[in-house]
């Protein structure tokens, strides 16, 4: 897997498209596997990789926050991607019939139609249970609706990772689960919210061009910057 450059993250600056189709591209690109191949995983085998692209591009440690649900507090989790449990659960059966787990190329289709709230939920529905969209949004209209919403979350749920934590103020139990591909194009997209800043540094210092500068690794890049800014600190002192 070669490293990660400004090229890659420049594609998470203001996307047009869903984060399914952009950490797919991602993870083609860097990764050497085709998209067709990456779009016939299963949502568990989807976010393995996902887990694999992350610990391999940025490391296994990760840092975050949550507020207690419990009494409002923030609280700081920090831990590694290698302790989390991986325990993907067989789909829920909707009529008896186990419903079909989702593939990522379902997801990336369903992104390029857009679709959001009731529409995606019948498309989802309709794709796990092979019904038609019709049938799929009577059945949610149904009064069994909380049933089939289960039924469809246990289809998608990947590889159903949670962290468990306790609230540093009041002791509450706090149980939150990991959407791996919803946490990492977070991540991605507010690493590239700070690279026009950069790229905008190291070209007033270097005079080198946009093309060049996104053609280094991160860390390659981090390097000048650390190294441009300690020039600064140091011309700064009296």
């Amino acid at each position: 897997m070669r490293a990660l450059t400004g090229r890659d993250e420049i594609a998470f600056h203001a996307p047009a498209d869903g984060p399914h189709g952009r950490l797919a591209a991602l993870a083609a690109a860097v990764g050497g596997r085709g998209i067709e191949a990456l779009s016939a995983l299963t949502l568990p085998e989807w976010e393995e990789a996902l887990l694999a692209l992350r610990r391999a591009l940025i490391g296994p440690h990760i840092e975050s926050e949550t507020d207690c649900t419990g009494c409002g507090a923030g609280n700081a989790l920090a831990f590694s991607l290698d302790d989390l449990p991986r325990e993907p659960a067989a789909p829920l059966p909707l009529d008896g019939v186990p419903l079909r787990l989702l593939r990522l190329g379902d997801l990336i289709a369903l992104e390029r139609r857009g679709l959001r709230g009731e529409a995606a939920l019948a498309a989802l529905l309709s794709l796990a249970a092979g019904m038609e969209p019709a049938q799929a949004e009577a059945r949610l209209a149904g009064p069994d609706r909380e049933t089939v919403i289960a039924a469809l979350e246990s289809a998608v749920a990947g590889l159903g990772l949670e962290i468990g934590t306790a609230c540093t103020d009041c002791g509450t139990a706090l149980v939150l689960p990991l959407d791996v591909a919803e946490f990492l194009d977070t991540e991605l997209r507010s690493r590239a919210a700070t690279l026009l800043d950069e790229i905008h540094l190291i070209a007033m210092s270097y005079h080198w061009s946009e093309t060049e500068i996104l053609a280094l690794p991160v860390s390659r890049r981090q390097d000048y910057l650390r190294r441009i800014l300690a020039a600064r600190t140091l011309a700064e002192e009296p």
